[in-house]
């Protein structure tokens, strides 16, 4: 399987785009356009996350020589997961300000979650490609 930075950061703003989108519906109260946003951003987050903990982190942990090194990256996945399902179970029309807050913490998790990825994993990858 090869690995690039590039494919990985290119997962994470694709998730960027959609974050904006959502977060826009939301901040407009556009609840016809919300659900249909949220949907398809939790679908690409839980499908960047199930790509991660299969192929990345296990090729990471392989590559770096760092057994467990993820861990602490598969239960920031969990912590998101739970986000996505407390906004899943928000009325964002009754309670707008919430709804807006719980959807900005849980991008601003991801940001930091990739910068961390990116800083961490990017260079082994990159090192690995080039041998």
């Amino acid at each position: 399987m090869l690995v690039t930075s590039k494919t990985l950061a290119e997962h994470h703003r694709r998730c960027d785009e959609l974050f904006a989108a959502a977060r826009a519906a939301a901040e407009g109260a556009d609840w016809r356009g919300l659900v249909p946003r949220m949907n398809e951003l939790r679908e690409a987050v839980l499908a960047h996350f199930r790509h991660e903990e299969e192929r990345i982190f296990p090729l990471y942990e392989e590559t770096s020589g760092k057994e467990g090194a993820t861990e602490g990256l598969s239960s920031q996945h969990d912590d998101m997961r739970a986000s996505f399902w407390l906004l899943a179970t928000w009325s964002p029309e009754t309670d707008r300000e919430r709804y807006c807050t719980e959807l900005a913490e849980l991008q601003a998790a991801f940001d930091a979650h990739a910068a961390d990825e990116e800083a961490r994993m990017y260079p082994v990858f990159e090192q690995m490609l080039h041998r």
